[in-house]
């Protein structure tokens, strides 16, 4: 096998729009984009990693696109991952909700992933991949299940998956060239309102790993099924999560990083002698649409308001025309070395339930489970939420990206099997 790595500063200027669609007003950590190419037994794969809330399909084809034409690796090779930090500019193409991206940002953010997985490309030497795992009990379940219904709030009892998954890859020597770190949690310990960007606690896991290994180790980051569950930032009575600053993140940072360099050091890299790249498309189901009716009533209520009707403007022309989608496509990635190391992104926000069955169920010593990745679909629950939640669902994220309706019941089965699709054994 042979690895290159390299990095691009996506920090945006002052006053760019911040999630939540108001202008930032600081920073408070620098923002990467990370690339890690990879290239065994004829075929080249590229990582990215990126201190963004999220990325869109549209944005995703763009820059794979891109990543082709200027250094042949298969668009399809192409795995980009957001850390889902709260505390990003907008990084998408098409807006979502209130969040209008601006094209300027977007269109640096595309050259310079391009650029990074270039110059990635370009300082590939021999080298060798192991994984390891640890654990950071720093991690919380955010639903309480109610006879009334899901209440968010503090569920010590709930579904948390607090492993630290690490890859590392060293050069021929057995010198380490890169590490990937895999933890599933909310990136939202920071407040996001006081619009400052930032990383929030995976910027401090990639700094202090960095910083231990003065500077010769490039440590990605990547969440996982964190969908239900936060960083343990409570407040004083223990009954709800807290919202911070950059120094309460860069404490659980710290945290999740010790355990990251210890399983690093653990790690005994081996000789790779295959790559191979699978994707599989997962049709996720929506719930019944509203009528027409009920739609437009909305929409009029809201202008009665001087509220904007963002999403009954978005669905009312396919739900007039008969046209409105019934599922949602998301697209389910591995990447494998060898057989023994399995990186398998989905697109959204799994829950965590879900992502302890999937590791549970895939044969591979060496699996991680990458969220947020490829083209962010929305919350993706388990089929017992949605039984629970009924036709009143504990999220409207789907008003957020004009998707007709909440997503139903089959999600999880939907996931399983393209997880399953791509991440078992040839």
């Amino acid at each position: 096998m042979e690895a290159g790595c390299a990095r691009a500063n996506i920090t945006p200027a002052i006053g760019q729009v911040i999630n939540g669609g108001k202008p930032g007003v600081g920073i408070g950590t620098e923002l990467f984009a990370k690339a890690l190419v990879l290239r065994a037994g004829g075929n080249t794969a590229a990582l990215v990693t990126l201190d963004v809330t999220l990325l869109d399909q549209p944005l995703v084809a763009e820059i794979r696109q891109r990543v082709e034409e200027a250094t042949g690796i298969p668009g399809r090779h192409v795995m980009l991952c957001a850390s889902h930090t709260h505390c990003a500019p907008i990084s998408t193409r098409e807006r979502w909700y209130h969040n209008v991206p601006e094209q300027d940002y977007v269109t640096q953010l595309v050259r310079k992933v391009t650029g990074a997985v270039v110059e990635a490309r370009g300082k590939m030497q021999e080298a060798r991949a192991g994984c390891g795992k640890g654990r950071a009990a720093v991690v919380m379940n955010r639903w309480l299940e109610t006879p009334t219904g899901a209440q968010w709030a503090v569920n010590r009892e709930g579904p948390v998956d607090d492993e630290v998954g690490v890859l590392r890859v060293d050069d021929a020597n057995g010198r380490p060239l890169a590490a990937l770190v895999n933890f599933a949690a909310h990136a939202s310990v920071v407040r996001w309102g006081d619009r400052i960007f930032g990383g929030d606690f995976p910027a401090f896991i990639q700094s202090a790993m960095e910083t231990i290994y003065e500077g010769r180790v490039q440590v990605h980051y990547a969440n996982g099924a964190s969908g239900d569950t936060k960083i343990a930032f409570l407040t004083e009575d223990g009954k709800q999560f807290a919202y911070g600053g950059f120094e309460d993140a860069r404490r659980y940072g710290t945290i999740i990083a010790a355990e990251g360099v210890k399983a690093f050091e653990q790690i005994r890299a081996e000789p790779v002698s295959s790559l191979e790249v699978r994707t599989s498309l997962a049709d996720i189901p929506l719930l019944p649409h509203p009528s027409v009716e009920e739609v437009q009533a909305s929409l009029e209520a809201k202008r009665r308001k001087d509220e904007e009707p963002y999403w009954e403007e978005r669905v009312l022309p396919s739900l007039r025309d008969g046209t409105a989608p019934k599922t949602v496509q998301g697209e389910v990635q591995a990447i494998h070395l060898d057989h023994r190391i399995c990186l398998c992104a989905v697109p959204g926000e799994l829950f965590a339930a879900a992502g302890l069955r999937i590791k549970r169920e895939v044969a591979c010593e060496g699996f991680m489970l990458l969220g947020y990745a490829n083209g962010y679909v929305g919350y993706l629950p388990t089929d017992e939420s949605c039984r629970r939640d009924g036709a009143r669902p504990r999220y409207e994220w789907h008003k957020f990206f004009g998707y007709p309706s909440h997503f139903a019941e089959g999600v999880e089965e939907a996931i399983f099997r393209a997880v399953h699709a791509v991440a078992r054994r040839a």
